[in-house]
């Protein structure tokens, strides 16, 4: 007896200094049921020190009179085996994760009872939130009229009866499926880089147009609308999914017909060879580019980029094609058609950005003239030499009605080669300059297949154009 009590005091002694630098409370307690000690977390925990609680009941220390009824000691010492559970402690107002472990002598007697007390009240309150806030997701998505999916690791977690309803499934079908298996085939490898570009980015609303087979083999045309969220603490996709196809058939039809009036034969093309590029950011192109005849001998230009995009933006296009064309009929140089415009959309600017690059070439003199209004940069190859950016400052058209405009004149010969770009393409302007040594080093129709190829896999890698692009490749023969 006096050696298992002296064991006792030893191991208790141990056990202070152990258990002393766990942050977690832990009570120590002899086979009585009464407090040996606790740990500094325990003491801080309860605000008390050794002389308190040494030799008192558990209890006691909550300033019961009685054992609690969910007390757990009995079944530790006789099962002599850890258990856990969580316990609500309604004097500290605390939800607690408790451990009780027996601690045995060699006779397999129990020699203390350690219990170790982790405060869960902030992760119980935590999982409530989240509980109740799945709850109001589920109200909000479900009075949504437009089709809503929440996706996590590529399973539809959430979904609303507008989704169910617009791809003709059953809810029991959706929920919980893995998201690509609703997509078409042709989309499911762009779709899988731009869900994981669209969780590693945080991006909010990044949204697409997919072509779906619905109900009765019926084509129809879906924006998807995807952004980053935290759901139940976990990276999310929110989808918001929307029947376009009416409106997709008229923008259909309006750029067939913007892309129709695009021109594709040039005056005075015995003089030189050219290439463009012409690639809307969505349907509709808010650039444009138009060469006329100036003389047997001598053409005029110009790329126009306008801001915005879409139907009011291709509004703007045409009356400035239809401005462009007056001009022409009154002034052949570049400089005085771009003073003119501006004069008369200095009324009608309303910060509607206007900018131009308006050029002009005469094969007998050879000479390029180039002014800029807010396109402020081309470039210009000799043959044989490296490309120059070119510089042509002025403002956007309509700005300011006295705006001043530069111009660059510049001599060329058989071999050489001039860029106009919009800003869609400003890349090519980068510091590295790598670009631009590749398009000095090939010829233009080259340089406009890599440009085709460069933003087809931003399209797909980045998921979309930045804005409208548009060039003009020449070279003099």
């Amino acid at each position: 007896m006096y050696k298992r009590m002296q064991d006792a005091a030893i191991l208790e002694k141990e056990l202070n200094g152990i258990l002393n630098g766990i942050p977690d409370v832990i009570k120590v307690y002899n086979p009585d049921y009464t407090i040996a000690f606790f740990n500094e977390a325990g003491y801080d925990f309860y605000n008390r020190n050794l002389e308190h609680v040494k030799g008192k009941m558990c209890y006691e220390v909550l300033g019961r009179k009685d054992k609690c009824l969910d007390c757990s000691f009995d079944e530790v010492v006789e099962n002599k085996q850890m258990i856990t559970r969580e316990r609500y402690i309604p004097e500290l107002n605390k939800f607690m994760d408790v451990c009780y472990n027996p601690v045995l002598d060699d006779d397999g007697k129990v020699l203390f009872i350690v219990e170790r007390l982790r405060d869960i009240t902030e992760k119980k309150i935590l999982d409530k939130i989240l509980k109740d806030s799945k709850e109001k997701y589920k109200q909000i998505i479900n009075n949504s009229p437009d089709a809503i999916l929440i996706i996590v690791d590529n399973k539809i977690v959430l979904v609303n009866y507008e989704a169910c309803n617009l791809l003709g499934l059953e809810y029991s079908k959706i929920i919980d499926s893995n998201v690509y298996k609703h997509f078409p085939l042709k989309y499911r490898k762009a779709l899988h880089k731009r869900f994981r570009n669209i969780l590693l980015q945080k991006r909010i609303k990044d949204t697409y147009d997919y072509e779906f087979d619905l109900l009765k083999n019926k084509k129809s045309n879906l924006e998807v609308s995807c952004s980053y969220m935290l759901y139940d603490g976990r990276p999310a996709i929110l989808a918001a999914m929307r029947d376009v196809t009416d409106m997709k058939q008229e923008l259909n039809r309006a750029a067939k017909l913007q892309r129709k009036n695009l021109q594709n034969s040039f005056p005075c093309e015995e003089y030189y060879s050219i290439e463009s590029v012409y690639i809307p950011a969505n349907m509709i192109s808010g650039d444009f580019y138009r060469i006329y005849k100036a003389s047997e001998n001598a053409i005029v230009g110009i790329v126009i980029d306008v801001r915005g995009k879409g139907i009011s933006a291709a509004l703007n296009i045409s009356a400035l094609d239809v401005l462009f064309l007056q001009e022409i009929a009154v002034y052949s140089e570049p400089i005085d058609i771009v003073n003119s415009l501006n004069k008369k959309l200095v009324s009608y600017y309303e910060e509607n950005y206007i900018a131009v690059c308006c050029f002009s070439m005469d094969f007998n003199k050879k000479e390029l003239k180039v002014v800029g209004a807010g396109m402020n940069r081309f470039i210009f190859q000799k043959k044989d030499e490296k490309v120059e950016e070119k510089i042509v400052e002025g403002p956007f058209l309509g700005m300011f009605e006295n705006s001043d405009f530069s111009e660059q004149i510049i001599s060329f010969d058989s071999g050489d080669k001039v860029f106009f770009v919009s800003d869609g393409l400003d890349f090519i302007f980068d510091e590295d300059k790598v670009i631009q040594g590749y398009m000095g080093d090939v010829d233009i129709a080259k340089f406009k297949a890599y440009i085709d190829e460069f933003l087809e896999d931003t399209r797909l890698e980045v998921g979309k154009l930045e804005d409208d692009s548009t060039m003009i490749a020449m070279e003099i023969k």
